[in-house]
């Protein structure tokens, strides 16, 4: 039964199970909690179908976990900032984006990359970091972070 159980719970989005002990010791699984008062010792157990990242190919996972991508942006950029949301999008990468909205947002940017101008959009591939769009910078940047070329299969990016 609980084979049953755990074979239907792949098949939904997320299934709740429970499992619990009655007065006469003997187990029970199902769906439901038990209606009686006198049941004992209740689990409950969310079970759930893959999610995009379990279905992420291990080479994108384990370079999104050694170098994390980060795309700063401002609210005043368009171009530059869309092509290389887009870029990132395109060859699958996950990343986060950070929009740089006051000051001291940008100022600590600019500490970040050690002084000098802080241009936008900024692209951030572990502790390396390549400011302005350059496609051929920031693939380089990912190629040597160990990203795939193309977009996986499944994969998704997000932001």
């Amino acid at each position: 039964m609980l084979l049953l159980a755990l074979a239907c719970a792949g098949l939904v989005q997320a299934q709740t199970m429970y499992r619990w002990v009655d007065q006469d010791g003997k187990v029970h699984y199902g769906d439901r909690p038990p209606q009686s008062g006198k049941a004992a010792d209740v689990q409950e157990r969310k079970y759930s179908a893959p999610t995009a990242d379990r279905q992420t190919p291990a080479t994108l996972r384990q370079a999104a976990e050694s170098y994390p991508v980060t795309l700063y942006v401002a609210a005043n950029c368009t171009t530059a900032c869309a092509d290389g949301r887009n870029f990132l999008n395109k060859r699958g990468i996950p990343f986060s984006e950070k929009t740089l909205s006051s000051n001291e947002e940008i100022a600590a940017l600019r500490e970040k990359l050690g002084g000098g101008e802080t241009v936008v959009p900024v692209l951030q591939v572990g502790e390396k970091t390549s400011r302005g769009y350059l496609e051929s910078a920031w693939a380089g940047l990912l190629d040597a972070a160990g990203y795939p070329k193309a977009k996986a299969a499944g994969g998704s990016a997000g932001r």
